[in-house]
């Protein structure tokens, strides 16, 4: 019940982003250039995440320690600036920088700390949190897999992401039928 009490804030605010949205241009083309390019940043990430299997040190892992954070804050600044709402995108920001980042850090770096020990404080101290490394820490060719995609859910985050464009766009039409 906790982990789904604290989703709560996310589901009110993007209905309020989309029930606030006045999408125009230029932000429609900046903002879905966003939301894409974080989107294909969390589905290559996906696919090379084994949860608590191994410690994932390819695709964009070797370059970044939290690719997946990276498209979520890229999604959620593409959908702010989509609905041309910079209240939103102040307030998401905050949320991701002083709250969302410093729990996971320290919850996941405990996490994996504790399953993979030295090996995970290896890759912790070479490897940075958002601004990726020039050369990859593993040369190690591991493919992007489907599997891991859909078991990481990402295809539930990519409809979600289709839906929520989909809404914001069509917000100022919704006067007509409503």
């Amino acid at each position: 019940m906790g982990h789904q009490l604290r989703k709560l804030p996310l589901f009110i605010g993007a209905i309020l982003l989309i029930l606030f949205a006045k999408p125009h241009m230029p932000g429609i083309v900046i903002g879905a250039f966003l939301i894409l390019f974080g989107e294909s940043i969390r589905i290559w990430a996906a696919g090379h995440l084994q949860k608590n299997e191994v410690l994932t040190v390819s695709g964009p892992y070797s370059y970044v320690k939290n690719p997946l954070y990276i498209g979520s804050i890229l999604i959620t600044a593409g959908f702010c600036i989509l609905a041309d709402n910079i209240y939103f995108l102040a307030a998401s920001m905050f949320m991701f920088c002083f709250h969302y980042i410093p729990y996971k850090k320290r919850v996941e770096g405990d996490r994996l700390k504790k399953i993979f020990g030295d090996q995970y404080e290896a890759y912790d101290r070479e490897v940075p949190e958002y601004l990726p490394r020039w050369t990859p820490y593993s040369r190690e060719k591991i493919p992007w897999r489907f599997k891991n995609f859909t078991e990481n859910s990402e295809e539930g985050i990519l409809l979600i992401v289709l839906v929520g464009i989909l809404l914001i766009l069509s917000r100022p039409y919704w006067g007509l039928v409503f």
